[in-house]
């Protein structure tokens, strides 16, 4: 089996708020149950690449790998439902526009294979994702005390991954106003605060339209760097903050 490795320092945050949003619906029904290995493969991939092996998303403990399969969706999603009827553990699935989502609540762990619209193929791509669902506290190696989020900022999604000598979090945040006054504030904030400027940035472009700069910028803050960028969407501020701590 082929496996590939993702890093803490570049995370795909497209690909894992997405992912979060998933696991938020799915963890609303979950139960709080006792702590096991959650390491069960309800569908054995021919290939992998390690989206996140070690994470915390939402406060929740996950994983998430991406997968491909020997088989059509048909197949997979076949092979899926055995495996858990072998188990004795009654398994879900539900279509929309976004694909595929196929679930199984094994004692406390939530088993998710999301696999989006492809063409009929003898090959499926998908993601597994894993969540231990318990009473536990978790504990953040990179701590909400770490940096100041920007103000009347709201939390969308909070991922936190563990590679082999760093961690990163990253925040999806949703915040009124525009784009570059808010990166400007933000800045001006983490300086105040004793972060550093290690770069700077010209703004993402919006379409035929050419920017002022300022709406991504890079800090740090001791053992802390933190990539910052804000866009403008619907009259609204999406930003990501992404800290990264190596030890």
């Amino acid at each position: 089996m082929k496996t590939s490795h993702s890093f803490a320092g570049a995370p795909d945050v497209v690909r894992v708020a997405r992912v979060a949003t998933v696991l938020i619906s799915m963890l609303a029904s979950a139960p709080a149950l006792a702590s096991n290995a959650c390491n069960k493969t309800p569908v054995p991939p021919q290939s992998t690449e390690a989206i996140g092996r070690d994470m915390i998303v939402n406060g929740v403990p996950t994983s998430v790998v991406g997968m491909q399969f020997a088989g059509s969706v048909r197949d997979v999603s076949r092979a899926f439902r055995e495996f858990w009827v072998r188990e004795d553990v009654p398994a879900k699935g539900r279509t929309s526009p976004s694909g595929l989502l196929l679930s199984a609540l094994d004692d406390q762990c939530l088993y998710v294979l999301s696999i989006p619209p492809q063409p009929d193929s003898t090959r499926t791509r998908g993601l597994m994702s894993v969540i231990r669902v318990g009473s536990d506290p978790v504990q953040h190696r990179i701590p909400d005390s770490a940096i100041a989020l920007p103000q009347d900022s709201k939390v969308v999604s909070d991922v936190e991954s563990r590679d082999p000598g760093q961690t990163g979090r990253t925040w999806l945040l949703d915040l009124p106003g525009e784009a570059r006054w808010n990166a400007q504030r933000y800045r001006n904030a983490l300086a105040m605060q004793g972060w550093a400027s290690v770069s700077r940035q010209a703004d993402y472009p919006s379409a035929g339209v050419r920017s002022a700069q300022g709406s991504a910028f890079a800090m740090q803050h001791g053992p802390d760097s933190v990539d910052v960028s804000f866009s403008d969407r619907d009259g609204r501020t999406v930003a990501v903050v992404n800290v990264i701590r190596s030890r």
